[in-house]
C-alpha cells in the first residue's frame, strides 16, 4: 500500500500475508498524532511483519524523528536501512527529488540524492521507496510530467532486485517490468485522494527470483 493520507487502514480490505508494506504518505499533517493513529491501524492487521517507509507528507518522521520512530511500534521503519525476513532482503528509503516544500526532499539530480541511492545494496531482493524511478509509472497528469527519480532508475538498472514497490504518483498505480525487476506503484488513493478499494498483493519466489501479481 501507499499514499493512504491519514485514513485508517480499515477503509481497505487488506488480505493477510507474510509481509505488509506501506510505501509512505500515511499522514495528512505534520503532527506526531498522525503517526500514532497510523500505528493503531497497523496493530489491527494480522501480518507478522510490517514494513514502512516515509513519504513527502510524513513530516513527523523528519521533524520529530526519534519520537515518531518510537510511535511506529507496530512496524519496522526503514530509512536507508535493510532488514532480512525469511531469507528475503528488504531495503527502504524515503528520499525523493525535490517537489514543493515537502519532507524528505533532496535537489533533483543532486550528489546528495545519488549518494542515497548508492547505499541500496546490490543483493537486495525487495526495494521499497516512496518515489518511483524515472519513466516507470511516474506520469503526472494533466501536466504530462514524469516525476520519478532518474538516479533511482540508474541504480535500479544496476542492482538485481526481484521487486521494487513505491507510490507517490497516484495516477501511476500499476505494474511494469524493468529488466528482471517487477516495479509496482502501490498507490492506494487516486488523483482526487479517493480510496482505491483493492489492495495490491504480490507473491515472491526467491528461488526463481520472480514476483507475481496476485491481486491489483
Amino acid at each position: 500500500m501507499s499514499d493512504t493520507h491519514g485514513r485508517p487502514l480499515s477503509k481497505w480490505v487488506v488480505p493477510d500475508g507474510d509481509v505488509f508494506i506501506h510505501c509512505g504518505d500515511f499522514s495528512k499533517n505534520k503532527k506526531l498524532k498522525s503517526v500514532i493513529d497510523f500505528n493503531a491501524s497497523l496493530e489491527m492487521l494480522p501480518h507478522k511483519h510490517k514494513l514502512v517507509v516515509a513519504g513527502n507528507h510524513d513530516w513527523a518522521l523528519q521533524l520529530q524523528s526519534e519520537a515518531a520512530r518510537a510511535a511506529l511500534s507496530a512496524a519496522t521503519y526503514l530509512q536507508d536501512e535493510a532488514v532480512t525476513i525469511n531469507g528475503v532482503k528488504f531495503y527502504g528509503c524515503p528520499w525523493q527529488p525535490e517537489y514543493r516544500n515537502w519532507a524528505f526532499n533532496l535537489p533533483r539530480a543532486s550528489l546528495e540524492l545519488k549518494e542515497k541511492w548508492a547505499q541500496v545494496p546490490e543483493d537486495v531482493d525487495v526495494l521499497i521507496t516512496h518515489t518511483p524511478p524515472n519513466t516507470v509509472r511516474d506520469m503526472v497528469y494533466p501536466r504530462g510530467e514524469q516525476a520519478g527519480c532518474a538516479q533511482l532508475r540508474w541504480r535500479l538498472e544496476y542492482i538485481n532486485a526481484i521487486l521494487h514497490v513505491f507510490g507517490h504518483v497516484h495516477e501511476g498505480r500499476g505494474e511494469e517490468m524493468v529488466n528482471n525487476t517487477l516495479c509496482v506503484n502501490a498507490s492506494s488513493t487516486n488523483t482526487k485522494y479517493k480510496v482505491v478499494p483493492t489492495v495490491i498483493v504480490i507473491d515472491l519466489d526467491t528461488e526463481a527470483r520472480t514476483a507475481t501479481l496476485v491481486q491489483i
